[in-house]
């Protein structure tokens, strides 16, 4: 799913789009059992309730896609034409939540898997969008070719609200809060079928994750039937190490100046890709981006066998997930340095009487712990 998939979902998640029906089990986490359920259609709900049942669902939604917003696939054993999870869900979808039995077999393999410390709140929906044909221009024509069913699933943790004083208006006092439990953003979710060019496709789910840390394989796998996508922060890792290698075992490359080099490469591809897909690149694509960074052609071998080692041949990465968009960071045991991608053509190393130095021309005015220095003096051409 790209983003103007998710976008559009999202949009529709208002209280006048009426989503069909709302399931949801409230699972004492220590005991793995389920305290109380809710099972009706959406539109029996107060409406204050239907209003804050949104609000978390859309937060489902949100975040980076590649980061927290991932599409995954469902693991095929050989031989078999669909996987058993897959099966499971889309006959879950079929139902539309109201076969009891489907529901509290769903309810009982979360809880079985799910690795959580709290109570929490499982949600799920479903719902049926008539697609709106769009036309060349973009513009919706206001008639529908396809109605996508679909079922919407989010976790979120339960706990006591924080202590503290209040005022009781009845009384007229100040009083000790009473402490409920709060039912918090969700920590994952996912959305199935998924909604890949504004159309159905079963083979595939989106999945959140609030931290991409802690994305709950134990759920991708064991629940979803799905093969985990490497997180941003593991494919920087990565191809942090294949980089580190190539250097290191060339030992003739200036580091900073590959690194910047290499982040320049990156970003002026993303930069030039008119796409609402992630821009990827394969061992070739960063083979290349090697070579247009500097590194030199009997060199590009040690890349191609660190990639196989560390990657894998066939690996594709996110381009966004491995170019630096804040700050590239130079640290020591002594120091460290933070400049702006944009900026990092300031910063040289030279060799001064036999010294290695890091030089950063004084532009502009400097601040030190929030300590102004202005420049005022003409420096010597020494």
């Amino acid at each position: 799913m790209n983003n103007t998939d998710i976008l559009e979902l999202k949009k529709r998640l208002k209280k006048e789009n009426s989503i069909t029906r709302i399931n949801a089990a409230y699972v004492i986490g220590m005991e793995k059992k389920i305290q109380t359920t809710v099972d009706c259609y959406f539109s029996d709900l107060e409406e204050s309730e239907q209003f804050k049942y949104l609000e978390l669902i859309k937060k489902g939604f949100s975040g980076v896609l590649g980061k927290n917003l991932q599409t995954l696939s469902f693991v095929r054993e050989e031989g078999e034409e669909n996987a058993k999870a897959m099966m499971s869900l889309l006959a879950l979808r079929d139902s539309e939540l109201k076969d009891e039995n489907m529901l509290n077999a769903f309810y009982e393999s979360i809880i079985e898997t799910y690795v959580s410390l709290t109570n929490y709140l499982i949600v799920i929906i479903h719902d049926a969008y008539d697609v709106e044909v769009m036309g060349a221009d973009h513009v919706l024509q206001g008639e529908s070719e396809e109605t996508y069913s679909y079922i919407y699933c989010i976790i979120c943790p339960v706990n006591l609200c924080k202590p503290g004083l209040c005022y009781n208006e009845d009384e007229n006092t100040i009083a000790a809060i009473k402490r409920d439990w709060v039912v918090e953003a969700p920590e994952v979710g996912f959305l199935y079928p998924a909604f890949n060019n504004r159309s159905t496709d079963v083979n595939e789910l989106m999945y959140y994750c609030k931290n991409p840390k802690e994305n709950h394989p134990e759920l991708i796998e064991k629940v979803l039937g799905c093969g985990e996508v490497a997180s941003m922060d593991e494919e920087k890792e990565v191809f942090h190490q294949i980089v580190e290698e190539v250097i290191n075992d060339t030992k003739e490359y200036d580091t900073f100046e590959l690194v910047r080099n290499i982040n320049d490469c990156l970003t002026k591809m993303e930069e030039q890709t008119v796409s609402a897909e992630p821009l990827t690149i394969d061992k070739n694509g960063l083979r290349e981006v090697m070579r247009e960074s500097g590194v030199k052609e009997e060199h590009l071998e040690v890349f191609d066998s660190h990639f196989d080692e560390e990657a894998g041949e066939d690996t594709v990465f996110k381009v966004g997930n491995l170019r630096e968009k804040k700050n590239m960071t130079m640290k020591t045991d002594d120091l460290k340095i933070m400049v702006k991608p944009e900026s990092a053509d300031l910063v040289e190393v030279r060799i001064l009487d036999g010294r290695k130095y890091i030089v950063i021309p004084m532009n502009s005015d400097m601040e030190i712990n929030g300590i102004m220095k202005r420049i005022v003096e003409k420096m010597s051409e020494e």
